[in-house]
């Protein structure tokens, strides 16, 4: 018996495909040929990082659909393949009850709300002095830290003005995701 808080509702056993993300979800990635293939030959350090990349997309595309964050699953989705370019990522999500609530065109202007190639946790953010420049991957339209947060003060931590509501609501190896607002 597994008991899982938070749970409303009864969950049945696992499909046999529960570990293929694309089998049990409508979750649908672009085939890239990798590990997955013996018939071709590698280059130690080649493929790694896009694999690593790939599942790292996977695992944070479910967890935000998972936890309210579904617009931006699906924004994800819309422009994995710049994504599966980055490194690694920090998102500033705005979760499905405010895009709703609110006007916005969330998906055509996700990439404003991430900063590619740079993994800042809340602890990374609050070093970093008001003022900073935060480069996204909407050029020429960098995210700005307005409020450091933490420090003597203990304001909240703000970015553009906007409260980050919850700190490292998703965090992977290569992925980090701040809800704001």
């Amino acid at each position: 018996m597994v008991v899982v808080h938070g749970l409303q509702g009864f969950a049945s056993t696992l499909s046999p495909f529960s570990c293929d993300v694309e089998r049990m979800t409508s979750l649908s990635f672009p085939f890239h040929p990798d590990h997955r293939s013996s018939a071709h030959v590698h280059t130690p350090g080649a493929t790694v990082l896009p694999a690593i990349m790939r599942l790292m997309l996977r695992d944070t595309t479910l967890r935000l659909r998972n936890n309210g964050f579904s617009i931006l699953s699906l924004a994800m989705k819309v422009k994995y393949e710049e994504l599966i370019t980055l490194n690694n990522m920090t998102i500033f999500a705005v979760d499905d009850l405010s895009i709703f609530s609110g006007s916005q065109s969330y998906i055509s202007n996700v990439r404003f709300h991430i900063i590619p190639n740079r993994y800042l946790s809340i602890a990374d953010l609050e070093k970093l002095p008001v003022g900073t420049a935060l480069p996204t991957l909407e050029r020429g339209q960098p995210l700005l830290i307005t409020t450091s947060g933490g420090g003597v003060t203990l304001a909240p931590m703000r970015i553009n003005y906007v409260r980050v509501k919850v700190a490292d609501v998703i965090r992977n190896v290569k992925i980090v995701v701040h809800s704001v607002r």
